[in-house]
């Protein structure tokens, strides 16, 4: 998602001046003109397709809880790392995630209040913190946008008390979580990853990346279900199914774990490296959720990092 030296955003403007030059209108030679054009033309193409904001929420707290999946069962659930709202555990409750607008490891501002949480890394079995030293730039980032829907979509913000999973944490091989080196990915600090990898790599950075999307399209009626993913499904080709109709926001967690240049040896609270997975429980601010989707995703504009 990042690119080191560039941020995302102007590495997509690269890109499509890049390929503007060879498709769109020449570029000629030494045409002051034709090069404007061109990026004028790139930046207006690169807010259609990926208006959005960026937040960055350092780590919270872990617990071997799971508010969805075992609501009011501490202790219950294989160990995971918070990061958002710093209340959240077994007994919370939308009415106690949206109690304080402090009670966030997000920037205050943001409004962002939401309940995110992923499970446990280990390394040659000691626990690596998705930030350590806790770092905004090195730990949990978080990325709205609505890059794989058809421009022009109308995004509709997630509604309280949504609640979702993405991935397979009961996972028993690669192919019992279908969308690992999809939606769901290992990779480095800096992007210098093939691909989309299944399994943690080998980073020069020491740090490596876990990226998991969660799917954006919405049956329009459940706030959860009962295995907290068949209410949602991915887009196919930019478009939502007719069973699953309200495009909601693409939501990606990013998290960086510093495991030093061999990542051999990686394993999770819930298993092999195939059984990553995060959950994400919507107790935002509404009214900012609201506000962003309408101001960045509907608009096509990228509000860069609140």
């Amino acid at each position: 998602m990042r690119r080191q030296g560039l941020s995302f955003d102007q590495w997509i403007v690269r890109a499509m001046v890049l390929a503007g030059c060879g498709w769109l209108l020449g570029c000629a030679s030494g045409s002051d003109s034709s090069s404007s054009d061109v990026n004028e033309v790139a930046k207006a193409s690169m807010a259609l397709a990926d208006g959005g904001w960026l937040v960055q929420c350092p780590l919270s707290h872990t617990l071997a809880d799971d508010p969805v999946v075992f609501p009011r069962q501490p202790g219950a659930s294989h160990l995971h790392d918070f990061e958002g709202n710093t209340s959240t555990d077994a007994f919370s409750t939308y009415g106690s995630m949206t109690q304080s607008s402090a009670a966030t490891t997000c920037p205050a501002e943001s409004g962002d209040t939401a309940g995110y949480w992923i499970m446990a890394l280990y390394k040659n079995g000691v626990k690596i913190d998705p930030s350590s030293p806790k770092d905004p730039a090195h730990g949990a980032q978080f990325y709205y946008r609505a890059d794989n829907v058809k421009a022009g979509t109308e995004i509709r913000a997630f509604p309280p008390n949504f609640r979702m999973i993405a991935g397979n944490g009961h996972a028993t091989s690669e192919a019992d979580n279908p969308y690992l080196g999809r939606e769901i990915y290992y990779g480095c600090s800096d992007n210098s990853e093939s691909g989309k990898p299944k399994a943690p790599v080998d980073c020069s950075t020491g740090i490596i990346s876990l990226h998991v999307g969660f799917p954006n399209c919405w049956d329009g009626v459940n706030l959860d279900s009962a295995d907290h993913n068949s209410h949602v499904v991915y887009p196919s080709s930019g478009v939502c199914p007719p069973d699953h109709p309200v495009v909601l926001p693409r939501l990606i967690m990013r998290t960086e774990y510093p495991v030093g240049t061999d990542s051999s040896r990686i394993t999770l609270s819930s298993g092999p490296h195939y059984t990553a997975h995060a959950d994400f429980w919507n107790t935002w601010d509404q009214q900012k959720l609201d506000g962003l989707v309408t101001r960045c995703l509907n608009s096509g504009t990228d509000c860069g990092t609140l």
